[in-house]
């Protein structure tokens, strides 16, 4: 396939077919649950298990930049309504939230999937999951969550979807980050794509236990490009690279170093600091006078030299496993910078809010 959306849509338009055709569970009723916080794409076929952002509720922030005269009252009401319509694109079928209660399945809570998988797990055929997603403090809470959900739906003949799209190849340290999970915990399907090709042309691709994959017939699969022989060659050349470069235990050590840095940053703005491997995050303690925020540090990085990912108050860094030494801790020194300073500016121009609404942990 191409994109990791086209996977994760993939991947769950296959468990619905097993849940029907091997779980028995009526078409009417078959159920995939997804977990809240994790991103699976924009497609409408995966949008319905990921958290609101204006698919379903039609919510949007408005611009504080939107300024107009007062004749254009009439003008303002209008923009603002454009501004949320709603896609109303839900699937009773396809949630990440409770079927009885609607209250959000939350990611790194065991007990809710006990409880929504105790009442329903005769017509649920998959739950699907970001495994090792980079949130909470430690590593041990996000594992532990994973293979908890694990095991339930082993418990009650569910599938088990991996999506490794941002997580996979390497960069938590193991090929797979379901590899940290043990082999007796190995999902029923993995979702794979961006670094598969190390970025050089989009693929995605799906692996799965034959008693799923089997079932896949003609046309019900791949798109035009999805076999391009471009795709193919720069999967078997960055898989290669990967091998031949030891990236994986390249990840391992940026994990080291990253945690022998950090150790020692203490800073007020900081509200913990953490890492997968080569997938680093540090959360700030945002301000309500917007001193601090995540989109302010992440500029303010951008003007020192350094690229990162604001996400709302994380500030997130996927490290390239090729990065040498020289570099990274240049990168480390402009981050500490950062933090130093960040307290210091009246504004930094972030340019116009992010639209949607921002889920919370």
């Amino acid at each position: 396939m191409v994109s990791g959306t086209e996977g994760a849509d993939s991947a769950i338009k296959f468990a619905r077919k097993w849940g029907i055709k091997v779980k028995g569970i009526k078409p009417t009723e078959a159920l995939v649950l997804g977990v809240s916080d994790n991103y699976h794409g924009v497609a409408s076929g995966v949008w319905p298990i990921m958290n609101d952002m204006g698919q379903a509720s039609g919510m949007s922030a408005p611009s504080p930049s939107l300024f107009l005269s007062l004749p254009s009252v009439s003008i303002i009401v209008q923009l603002l309504t454009l501004e949320t319509i709603d896609y109303g694109i839900t699937n009773d079928n396809l949630r990440n939230s409770h079927p009885d209660t609607g209250k959000l399945l939350r990611y790194g809570s065991v007990e809710d999937f006990e409880e929504v998988l105790a009442a329903h797990h005769h017509r649920v055929a998959a739950v699907i999951m970001e495994c090792i997603h980079g949130k909470k403090p430690t590593f041990e809470e996000e594992l532990s969550f994973a293979i908890g959900v694990r095991k339930l739906c082993k418990k009650y003949n569910i599938l088990f979807i991996a999506d490794e799209v941002r997580m996979g190849c390497g960069k938590t340290g193991r090929f797979l980050c379901s590899d940290w999970m043990g082999p007796e915990n190995k999902p029923d399907m993995v979702i794979m794509g961006k670094s598969i090709t190390a970025g050089a042309y989009p693929a995605s691709y799906i692996m799965g236990k034959a008693e799923v994959m089997d079932l896949i017939g003609g046309y019900e699969a791949v798109a035009t490009f999805g076999m391009a022989p471009q795709a193919i060659a720069a999967t078997r050349a960055a898989l290669s690279v990967m091998d031949s470069e030891k990236l994986v235990e390249r990840a391992k050590w940026i994990d080291a170093v990253w945690k022998e840095e950090t150790k020692s940053w203490k800073y007020p703005c900081v509200e913990y600091i953490t890492n997968r491997g080569a997938d680093l995050g540090i959360f700030l303690n945002e301000t309500d006078d917007g001193r601090i925020t995540g989109r302010k540090f992440g500029m303010l990085c951008y003007h020192k030299g350094l690229l990162c990912y604001p996400d709302g108050n994380r500030i997130r860094l996927g490290v390239a496993l090729n990065i040498t030494e020289q570099e990274f801790r240049k990168g480390l020194a402009i981050l500490k910078e950062a933090l130093e300073e960040i307290g210091d500016y009246d504004e930094i121009n972030t340019g116009p809010p992010m639209r949607g609404i921002r889920p919370s942990m």
